[in-house]
């Protein structure tokens, strides 16, 4: 059932113009990480070691609660949301399984309760004629079903899991009280999509804009990573060699890295037909970034990927960045879709996060410095 759209236009467009990308893409992209680990199909086929958090694992509850945490945040609750845990309680520190009693007395009696609910709530949530009442009676704890729900049907149920908060968007909204919560989740993407601007916008994007207009809670950050310029110049000496053999070590392993992050971006963002059209332009440094990928269809993102690298003393990070590069990144034809994707590694100088930044942005809060010149001349020396 559609309702009017009661959204202000006035504050709609206000939002649109200080919304991060960057957390959008993280977002979505976090999306398409979980989806290429645990595909929907996999649900009622989920190993027990496969699905409990606690594991120090990338299983799937950990996805759910620190993985896709920039998709929509299920804090708040202690693990047995999850069903069944491996890990200690406050009164008891031995790590163990653990479940809830409602999903049996045993813990294979339990965990199969678990997958099958799962597996159940997949079914209902892809059937034509939704029954939310089905969907709400489901024993999974509610966070865990909102969540479930947004990630693998976003196109109906938006990302939005605490029952005060929808019961909350839900009354400022307009919609009658006392409907399931997961109609409310589903009604949320009819409010989106029938609006004549956020109809545009992603999931993360609307969401984040319902939480500032509504909710009024620091739930959701949807800041970038602080770009700013850095507090003061250092003025020292810089090791050139230095700085051209650690972009030779990792470089490389920044780039593949932050490829298959852009892929999962795109499945995250339901374009992955558009993850074979990625065409790897490294090789060819005219273009003057390294990856042609895809914001959506018919619209061309420019990829150039750098190592970041942080500089001494605390003042910030730092990367290199070649005159064509930047020519390419301000042209008419480019700038509107040009990306530094900016790679940050580990204590073992191993890639482990990615921040896809507009290169506009990364101009308007950074601080540019010339690194290097060419001089060009002629001695004018006959040759006799």
């Amino acid at each position: 059932m559609a309702i009017t759209s009661p959204l202000n236009l006035v504050k709609l467009r206000a939002y649109n113009k200080i919304f991060s990308t960057t957390y959008e893409d993280e977002a979505i992209q976090a999306r398409g990480e979980f989806l290429h680990a645990f595909p929907l199909k996999t649900l009622g086929k989920l190993e027990l070691e496969d699905y409990v958090i606690g594991r120090q694992a990338p299983t799937f509850c950990t996805f759910l609660e620190v993985k896709t945490r920039s998709w929509a945040s299920i804090y708040g609750a202690t693990a047995l949301k999850f069903g069944i845990y491996f890990g200690e309680t406050k009164s008891d520190k031995t790590k163990k399984y653990r479940f809830s009693k409602k999903f049996g007395s045993t813990q294979s009696e339990a965990y199969e309760a678990v997958k099958g609910a799962l597996r159940d709530l997949g079914k209902l949530a892809s059937n034509s004629s939704i029954s939310f009442e089905a969907i709400d009676s489901n024993p999974l704890s509610q966070m865990l079903k909102a969540k479930v729900l947004s990630l693998y049907f976003p196109d109906k149920f938006l990302n939005v899991c605490s029952k005060d908060h929808l019961e909350t968007l839900a009354a400022e909204l307009g919609m009658e009280p006392g409907i399931a919560l997961s109609e409310i989740q589903h009604r949320l993407m009819d409010v989106k999509n029938g609006n004549s601007m956020t109809k545009h916008w992603s999931n993360p994007k609307f969401m984040s804009f319902l939480y500032v207009e509504y909710i009024n809670l620091d739930e959701v950050d949807t800041e970038d990573d602080g770009v700013v310029s850095p507090r003061k110049k250092a003025k020292r000496r810089v090791n050139f060699e230095e700085v051209q053999k650690l972009r030779s070590e990792i470089g490389e392993a920044a780039e593949l890295f932050a490829l298959e992050w852009e892929k999962q971006r795109l499945l995250g963002a339901g374009l992955g037909n558009l993850v074979a059209k990625i065409d790897d332009r490294r090789d060819r440094p005219a273009y003057g970034y390294d990856y042609l990928s895809h914001s959506g269809d018919g619209q061309e993102r420019y990829v150039e990927v750098k190592a970041v690298g942080c500089l001494r003393g605390g003042d910030g990070h730092r990367f290199f960045l070649s005159d064509n590069e930047h020519v390419v990144s301000v042209s008419r034809d480019h700038a509107p879709g040009y990306f530094f994707y900016l790679v940050f590694f580990d204590g073992k100088s191993k890639p482990e996060r990615v921040v896809a930044m507009p290169a506009a942005e990364m101009y308007a809060r950074g601080e540019m410095m010339p690194a290097a010149y060419v001089l060009r001349f002629d001695l004018g020396i006959s040759g006799d």
